[in-house]
């Protein structure tokens, strides 16, 4: 049994870590924004929740996926500011593991973890200023940290701002009779999905792992055409809708092909569990329940 501190503990990806991690016998500290309330994270906030968890370990699922430079600031790169100033005056000797993203990279012919990054919107930029935060604490205090770059996750209820959120909400209309039409954006890119059970074990791989200041890709290391994803879904959902695409501004959006680079974190023991077609099957068996 260890004890854990979660941030962000609202979202989905968090809500379904808390709840295996309780399964699995380990102590839950949980610390949300719940209504956006500011003080919830700054730095006497987070250090009264390290001391009261008597944290091993704590995970940063606070984000927010949004172009909208000052909220995404205050969330991808403050609240990570705060997070390390906190552990340095709780003198915090446990292990911080930090959520990144595929759109920190931008465009890029390998996807992999020692490239140059080149972000196209506000979101990757922000989260690439968590990055910096992160390589400067990290080298400057020695914390035992490690940042986590999840590409494309399968998981319930996520939000609607992300292509899986978008699609899950109109597919549970369409299961439920209430819409005979989908509407999504540009289905024409390449990208790598991972079902959330496979994130869960890839973050305990690296939370396990004493590798401290390394980046790792945290993605299928296979893509999949959207257009073919969304198709299967609806095929193995018995679905007879209409489909409708259209060009759309969205967060982080990449008109190509993007897929972990996944080597690294195959490295020190990880694989993933579910292929494409479990993948769907098990994103479907979410979509019925």
């Amino acid at each position: 049994m260890k004890n854990y501190l979660i941030l962000g503990a609202s979202s989905a990806i968090a809500k379904y870590f808390i709840n295996r991690l309780k399964d699995e016998g380990n102590m839950v500290v949980q610390l949300s924004s719940g209504r956006g309330i500011n003080w919830v994270y700054n730095v006497d906030s987070i250090k009264n929740k390290i001391v009261e968890s008597k944290a091993e370990i704590i995970i940063n699922f606070a984000g927010i996926f949004t172009n909208d430079y000052s909220e995404s600031y205050k969330v991808n790169a403050s609240i990570s500011k705060n997070l390390f100033d906190a552990i340095i005056e709780t003198k915090f000797n446990g292990k911080l593991t930090l959520i990144g993203s595929a759109a920190e990279y931008g465009v890029q012919d390998n996807y992999v973890e020692s490239c140059v990054e080149k972000p196209q919107s506000i979101y990757g930029l922000t989260k690439l200023m968590q990055h910096s935060l992160f390589q400067y604490y990290v080298n400057t205090f020695r914390m035992k940290a490690n940042y986590i770059r999840l590409f494309n996750v399968v998981a319930p209820n996520l939000s609607e701002r992300l292509f899986i959120g978008n699609f899950a909400k109109q597919v549970k209309l369409s299961l439920k009779e209430k819409t005979e039409k989908i509407e999504l954006g540009d289905l024409s890119s390449y990208r790598d999905f991972l079902l959330i059970n496979d994130v869960y074990t890839g973050f305990m791989k690296v939370i396990e792992h004493n590798n401290d200041g390394e980046v790792y890709n945290l993605g299928m290391g296979e893509a999949i055409l959207l257009k073919e994803f969304v198709q299967k879904i609806l095929t193995e959902l018995g679905l007879k809708v209409e489909l409708v695409t259209k060009k759309i501004n969205a967060v982080g959006n990449i008109k190509n092909k993007v897929v972990a680079q996944n080597t690294k974190i195959k490295n020190i023991g990880w694989t993933p569990k579910f292929n494409y077609d479990d993948l769907i099957k098990g994103y479907c068996k979410q979509l019925r329940d």
